[in-house]
């Protein structure tokens, strides 16, 4: 089981979500369980597996000497300490009032692991996330009021790629084609979406074991890793009870190369008679808040509930 500090959020951290966009924690975790969470990391890119299954969306391959940004979602369905962190009543409690919901459950994790270049590297683009809206790739999704939670597996900032944000972003709305997760121009990408809009450009520097917590319409995205040493991150994606299928959005919109235009891996874990206007819930889109006595049975791991009354 992994054990998440008791963390509450002070009385001032709602208002500056909703004013900024995002905020960052206190410490979610102690050095010995960042040190499982690291391993678990790594053993998901050797293909070392705790279940009898593939990995949710594809079967990445990947080349361990390569400096190129490693992805795997829903890690939480292959490695069991992953899993028993995504399925924490505590850090749904924690992200509940900031969707203003009193129910919270998982849309998908991501674990992921930079490379580092070293000091020379300014230049190398292939591991940079560009800037992006998470909810531009999440159209499916009924809600806008969606937030990710960004675990730093050991200290982060700009010299080994951290996270950044546009602070205040998540007020312009959803912007055009900013499903850009995969583009790697940073600065051609700032161009296109910062408009009259003032760009404010914020790293999230985080102690290991902090997180940050961005709404799913804040601009984020990361440069390169000019250290030596991976920058690892577990990043948890939440949506409230209740978020629904909206269908395909725009059926007859021509899907541009290289874009997923409104689609999602999630929606076929509705089955083959999904339509708009179904739940995404069930087994695929676990509840963590409030907690359910039955999760740890039906996932088949501890969770560290902490004595939380739901």
């Amino acid at each position: 089981m992994i054990k998440v500090n008791p963390v509450q959020l002070p009385p001032a951290a709602l208002a500056e979500y909703r004013e900024r966009g995002y905020l960052i924690t206190p410490k979610l975790l102690a050095d010995d369980q960042l040190e499982r969470l690291r391993v678990a990391v790594d053993r998901l890119f050797r293909y070392e597996y705790d279940r009898d299954i593939y990995p949710f969306d594809r079967v990445y391959t990947y080349d361990l000497a390569s400096p190129e940004l490693r992805k795997v979602n829903n890690g939480w369905w292959l490695n069991d300490d992953m899993r028993s962190l995504v399925l924490s009543p505590k850090l749904g409690a924690l992200v509940a009032p900031l969707m203003e919901s009193d129910t919270v459950r998982i849309w998908h994790d991501q674990a992921v692991l930079k490379p580092g270049v070293g000091p020379s590297g300014a230049n190398f683009k292939a591991a940079n996330i560009g800037w992006h809206q998470d909810y531009a790739h999440w159209q499916v999704a009924s809600s806008q009021r969606m937030c990710t939670l960004w675990i730093a597996l050991q200290d982060t900032d700009l010299q080994n790629g951290g996270m950044r944000t546009i602070v205040g972003s998540h007020k312009w709305g959803l912007i055009p084609d900013s499903d850009s997760f995969h583009d790697k121009d940073l600065d051609q990408l700032k161009h296109k979406y910062a408009g009259q809009h003032d760009w404010l450009d914020e790293p999230c520097v985080l102690k290991a074991g902090e997180a940050s917590i961005h709404h799913c319409l804040c601009l984020h995205g990361s440069g390169p890793n000019l250290t030596h040493d991976p920058r690892r991150s577990l990043i948890i994606h939440y949506m409230p009870g209740g978020t629904a299928y909206r269908g395909r959005v725009d059926p007859f919109a021509k899907i541009l190369p290289g874009r997923k235009g409104n689609r999602h891996a999630n929606v076929p874990l509705l089955g083959p008679n999904a339509k708009p206007g179904d739940l995404f819930e069930g087994e695929a889109f676990p509840q963590v808040w409030p907690f359910d006595p039955q999760l740890e049975s039906r996932y088949g791991v501890a969770v560290d509930a902490g004595g939380l009354v739901s």
